[in-house]
This record gives C-alpha cells, structure tokens and sequence, in this order.
C-alpha cells in the first residue's frame, strides 16, 4: 500500500510540474503578481541601498519601508505580510544569485520568483499528504487526498483552485505564501491537542512545530493566518470530556499566543496604526459582506464550490467525508470544520453585525472564507474516498453471498477481490477523467496564453524599456497611463495593462493593486482633462496611445515609442506652496465626501489645503477653525450641524499664494529634500509635499525637526515662514516595531541560552 501511494504521490507531483512548468517562462504578469513582485523588487532596492546583510539598518529597513509606487505611496510592509518577500530577496542575494555566477548561468530575482511560486503550488500535495499521514489517514488514502488538492474548481472565488495562482488567474501568491503551510499546522495541532495526558515540554517536536507551521501560515498572508486561527478551536472537541477540552484549551492557547508573540513586531503596530489603513468604498460590497445563506448554500449544492464548468467529483467525496466523519470521535473535529466554514462563508450578509464578534472583521473581505470551505475539504475527501470503498465492499459481500456456487472459499475470496479491486480502479479511472479534464483545459489555455504574451513581449520589448528609460531620465514624478475604467483598460503591453507593468519601476496613479493607502478613493477623482489635476498628484508623465487620448493642451509630447506616446506636462514636482485655514477632525470612514468636494472646488484651485486628522489633534498656531465630520455628509461647527453638499464647508484665501519650488532631488538613502521660497505676505504658509501621510515620516525644516500635519486629499505639509528654506522628508521605520522586534529576539536569545543550560551544553 505505501509503495503503491508513493506512486500516487510521485505522479501527482511530475503531474503538476509538468503541466504547470510554462508558468516558469513568464515574462510579465496579468494579475496580481505584479503587485507581489513589485514589494519583492521593492524589497531587493531596500536591500541593495541598506548594505544588507551587514547593515545595523538592514533589518529594520527591511521589515518597514515606504512602497511609492500606488496611491500616492503607502507604507506596505508596516501593514501587509513583507517576511515572503524578505525571504526571497534575502535567498537571492545570498544563494541564488552567487551560484547562479559562479557558473554564468543569467538567473533574474523575477525568473527567482516564477521559480518560488512554481514550485510551492506544484508541490502543494505533499504538503497535504505529510498533513494527512500525520492525522493518522493510511498512505493511499492520503495520496488520493494529495492528488485532489491541486484538482479543485471555482469560478474566480478566490479559493486554493488553481485559477487563484495561475498566469490567467489571479496571481494571488501572498495566499500561497500561507496556505502551503496551513495544512501542516492543522496537521501539527491536532497531534498537539490529541494526547490527553500532555504536558508542556518544550522539546516535544510536534507541538514545536504546530508552533513554527502556524507562525509560517500568518506570516505568508495575516487574513489567510486569521483563517487557520478561526480553525484551529474546532480540534478542541477531539472528545467532549471538560477536563480534557480544558487541557487542550491551554494547549492550544500557547500556540496561537507564541506564534501572535514572534509576529507581534508587525501585528501590534498593524493594530494601533489602523486609522490609517483604509477601508476603500471602491472594494464591491460581497468581498466584505461574502455571498450570504442562499447564494452559498446554491453554490454548494450546484458544485460550485468545489467542481465548477464539471460534475461534482469533489463536492461528493467532501460532503460523504464530513458526513463520515461526524460519527467518528476521533475526526469529529474535521466534520465540525467544514460547517464553521460554510456559516462563515454566509458572512455579513447573513450574520450581519454578529460577525463582528470575531477580532477584526470589520476589514476584513469576508468572501476570502472560500479558502477556510476549501482547507476543510481537503481533510474530508480521504474520508469520503474509504465511505466509497467500504460500501463497495459491503455490496461485493451482499452480491457474491448470494451465490450458492461459491461455496469454495478461496474461490468466494478471489471473486471478492477481483470484484472489489474492478469496481475501485473503474471509480478512480472515472473520478480521475471527471476532475481532470477541467483542471486540463484551463491550464493548456493558461499556457498557451504565456506562450502567445511571451511573443508579444519580445516584440515590443525594445520601445517599451526605451519608454521605460525615458520615464527615468525626466524629473522625479508619477505617470499616468489610463486606468481600468477608460481606455487604460486596452492599452497593453504584451497582455498587460500598461498601468500596472509601468508599476513595476514607476509611481503610477489611478489604478488600485492595494486600497488601503487614505489616498486611494479620492485618487479616483481625478480627471484627465483638467491640468491642475496632474500637478496635485505630480503626474508629470501620460504614457498614452497614439488614437484614444487627447492630452491637455500644456502638455507636450517627449517621445514616440511605437505604440507608446509619452507625454509631459508641468508640475510643481512633489513639493508646493499652499495655505489652510482650516482643520478638519474625521474618523477614516468619513472623509471621502469633503475631499471630494474639496477637489472640485476653487479652493483647491487656489492652494487652500484644509488640515485633516485622525488623531484629533490641535491644529498649528493660525488656524482658528475646525470642523468635526459626524457622518459621511454631515458636519459640526460650533455645536451646530451642516451638510457639505448644502452648507460650502471653505472659505477661500486672499490670493493664490506665490511661492516657488527652487530645487527638489531625492537622495540615494530616500530623502526627499526641496528648497523652497515662500513669499512675505503669506498667512499661514505651509510646505505640501505629495506623498500619502502617514506618523512614521520624519521631517526637518533647516536642518531641525518639525511636527507635520496631514492636508486634503491626505498629503503630508508643515507650517513654513516667510523665506528660503530646506526641507527634509524621510520615511523611518517604526520605533515601536523596532523595540518590539528586539524584545522578542532578546527573549528567544534568553530562552535559547536556558534550553542549552538545562541540557548541559553551556
């Protein structure tokens, strides 16, 4: 049996590197992977100019460092998973990229990473098959188990199906950074949680590495982490004896709360600083609210949840699996697993504000539990494999009991054999063919559509890194190249929209990998007809196409790179001089409406710049109105409460002030620094400088710290006198992560040093 599930194993594996093998010849991404592979390419620069490894910065930089290139900027790493990314760049560097020279072998950190991805999501069923072994499932069983993994169907739900990872699909490999580890951590748990008469030993390997398996899981993705946390608790019921739950409580507790102590440097600071992590209005409602009771419980029971565009293989093996497992004290909390998750999958829509009893829903796309209904199954489907053989072997019983000429016994044996073993290779035969042949005909589009883009790619190559080193050699600014909802949405280099590879190596606006910057909904304003729109976002550049934009008359053309116009219209660069006379008091739920009217204003038009805080602090001296946000639409002013729709919230300053921009560069270590000039007669002068706000942005006037304050839309300013002055701006690496971050490592140092005492090796 071991032999012949090995073989399973083996050929489920060569099955998966050689069908998805194509998707190591990527040269440019569709999907979402321009995104992931922008923080790695991101995270090499922070790399290369931080002098890692050997840098007393490295580190730091590393895990917090400003991302300029969406939404006016936003500090990624502080928020989203960054130790994938740090992992890679860290292997590049220190293994890959040495012996790739060593023997002259050309190997890209991109090529590095089509490799990484490859391979976790190829090699995703002996993740799985390790996982069910170690549950205590038999060895062909677990290799059909295995198979089925990489063999699940939906229509773009975003669950573990292939279309979640593939070229294109939606290049969601942050959730493959997590999800190849989730198995192994449920596996790790439950052997933890099943001995009732554990103790806590440290040396006991298999709670160590539920500990280690479960940080790896949050680390690759914290939402798709959240989800094996919700999961976890459904394996304290392995029997339902209250000494023992209460033991495996404990047990339990220690794990999630050591795994939650090694990423606190990330997650704390993640927590406290989230008035600053968006909530976007631009996000459609069902990835918050999910699919609601009727929708999900249609797409069970249709088989779309599992076997979409085919028969419902796989929506069988897990309903019979759960079914069977139920009844088993042992694998109850399998079966128990599965139901968590599709009530969950109900979400918002169902639950409403019941959900919200559960830590940090609130933001959370609700309509990623697919990956939890998914997750579940995959330890259901052995389980619904064995009901399938032992009702075989209960009906071959039956059948060949009813023979009276059978009376040998060894001949009554043979029979039963031969019978048993033609009714399950006929099965297998028929399930294979059923699951296979969609799993078949999406990857050979997939593959042939790399083959057809890499073309592509190649013959534009040479006009579009002529763009590209054009772009690079102008001023510092963004560019602007469409955006999905107009003709963006067809301007393409290979079979990517221009939007998002420029990404790659240019702040870009008006197109949203990530919304979470406070930038990012009012960005959408923006209007391409209108110049003092490029110059508030610094869009100096418009890479457009020959026959479907018509630039602004102040804009002139730079360059023709065969399909590919570039255009450059003036700006004041990522710095001006403005003024406000007002602050406004909001929480980040209610500020997109007075942004908006703010943009389409003659305010803004004439450099007035309302403050806006979060953090309700008091405004600079010169400012002596403030106004509070209650609602969406709604503010109050001296205890009385206006519409901004009805009652124009600003007033409008004497003239338009006429400072100048004198000089502006960004340093090789990322300070942005400008010299400035603000006129004599200007009240309450500010130095805007275009780039998202966020408390973890230093600043110095002349050389000495200053306090700054964010400015409609959500920029960064501070209060600037009359005069030429010199500015600094400089993204710092949280001080809280960093004194979080050296607890813990003087914490693992210390227990590490107590471990080698107490075994005598110190």
């Amino acid at each position: 049996m071991k032999l012949l599930s090995y073989l399973i194993l083996i050929a489920t594996l060569l099955f998966n590197l050689i069908l998805y093998y194509p998707e190591t010849t990527i040269k440019l991404d569709p999907n979402d992977n321009i995104f992931q592979f922008a923080l790695v390419k991101r995270t090499n620069e922070v790399w290369e100019k931080s002098n890692c490894p050997i840098s007393l910065t490295c580190l730091p930089n590393l895990i917090d460092h400003w991302v300029p290139n969406w939404a006016e900027g936003y500090p990624l790493p502080y928020y989203y998973s960054h130790l994938p990314q740090i992992t890679i760049v860290a292997s590049y560097n220190l293994i890959v990229e040495p012996i790739s020279s060593i023997f002259h072998f050309p190997f890209s950190i991109f090529h590095y990473y089509n490799w990484t991805k490859y391979l976790l999501f190829t090699l995703f069923p002996l993740s799985v098959y390790i996982s069910l072994r170690l549950i205590g499932v038999n060895p062909l069983l677990s290799a059909a188990g295995a198979f089925f993994s990489t063999q699940l169907s939906t229509d773009g739900l975003y669950g573990i199906d292939p279309p979640s990872y593939l070229w294109r699909g939606y290049g969601l490999s942050s959730q493959l950074y997590a999800t190849f580890f989730i198995p192994l951590a449920i596996a790790f748990t439950y052997k933890t949680l099943s001995e009732n008469n554990w103790k806590l030993e440290i040396g006991n390997w298999k709670f160590i590495l539920a500990i280690l398996f479960t940080t790896l899981s949050i680390a690759g993705h914290l939402g798709i982490g959240m989800i094996l946390l919700l999961t976890l608790p459904a394996f304290l019921f392995i029997d339902f004896n209250i000494p023992h739950i209460l033991n495996r409580t404990k047990r339990l507790f220690i794990i999630i709360a050591v795994s939650i102590f090694l990423l606190s440097y990330w997650i704390i600071p993640a927590m406290l600083g989230n008035i600053y992590h968006l909530i976007s209005f631009w996000d459609p409602v069902w990835k918050f609210n999910s699919w609601g009771f009727i929708d999900v419980t249609r797409q069970y029971f249709e088989g779309e949840l599992y076997d979409w565009k085919r028969f419902p293989v796989v929506t069988i093996l897990v309903t019979l699996g759960a079914f069977s497992l139920a009844l088993k004290k042992k694998y109850f909390p399998f079966a128990l697993s599965l139901l968590l998750w599709i009530f969950l999958y109900f979400g918002r829509a169902t639950w409403n504000g019941l959900i919200d009893l559960l830590p940090g829903m609130k933001d959370f796309h609700q309509s990623r539990f697919i990956v939890g209904v998914h997750l579940a199954g995959l330890f259901l489907i052995p389980a619904g494999l064995e009901m399938i053989t032992q009702f075989y072997q209960k009906l071959i019983n039956k059948v060949i009991s009813s023979f009276p000429q059978l009376k040998d016994k060894s001949s009554e044996t043979t029979s039963k054999l031969v019978a048993f073993y033609s009714l399950i290779i006929t099965t297998l035969i028929l399930i294979t063919f059923l699951t296979l042949k969609q799993t078949v005909d999406y990857a050979k589009l997939n593959n042939q559509w790399i083959k057809e883009a890499n073309i592509a790619y190649d013959y534009e190559a040479k006009n579009y890194q002529n763009l590209l080193k054009k772009i690079s050699q102008g001023k510092p600014g963004r560019v602007y190249a469409g955006r999905p909802g107009n003709w963006g949405r067809e301007f393409r280099y290979s079979s990517t929209q221009l939007y998002l590879s420029v990404s790659l190596d240019n702040p870009i606006s008006q197109f949203l990998p990530e919304s979470w910057s406070p930038n990012s909904d009012n960005e959408q304003m923006f209007d391409e007809r209108i110049p003092a729109d490029y110059d508030l976002y610094n869009l100096r550049y418009i890479a457009a196409p020959p026959d479907k934009f018509t630039p602004p008359r102040q804009a002139s053309l730079s360059g023709v790179f065969g399909p590919f116009q570039l255009y450059e219209i003036p700006t004041t660069g990522y710095f001006d001089i403005v003024t406000s006379n007002l602050m406004v008091h909001t929480k980040k739920t209610n500020f997109v409406n007075i942004v908006h009217v703010w943009q389409k204003s003659f305010a803004r038009l004439w450099k007035m710049h309302p403050l806006i805080s979060l953090e309700w602090e008091k405004p600079p001296t010169g400012i002596d109105r403030t106004i509070t946000m209650t609602d969406l639409s709604n503010f109050e002013e001296n205890g009385q409460e206006y519409n901004i729709f009805a009652n124009h919230p600003f007033s409008f300053p004497e003239a338009t002030v006429s400072g100048k921009i004198i000089k502006e560069e960004i340093t090789p270590d990322e300070k942005y620094v400008a010299r400035v000039e603000v006129p004599t007669n200007c009240k309450n002068c500010f130095t805007l400088f275009k780039m998202t706000y966020h408390p973890n942005w230093t600043v110095k006037l002349d050389g000495k710290s200053v306090e700054k304050y964010a400015v409609f839309p959500f920029f960064i300013a501070i209060p600037t006198s009359p005069g030429q002055h010199t500015l600094e701006f400089q993204y710092k690496p949280s001080n809280l992560k960093l004194l979080i971050l050296f607890i813990e490592i003087i914490v693992i140092l210390g227990f590490l040093f107590y471990r080698l005492r107490k075994t005598h090796r110190l």
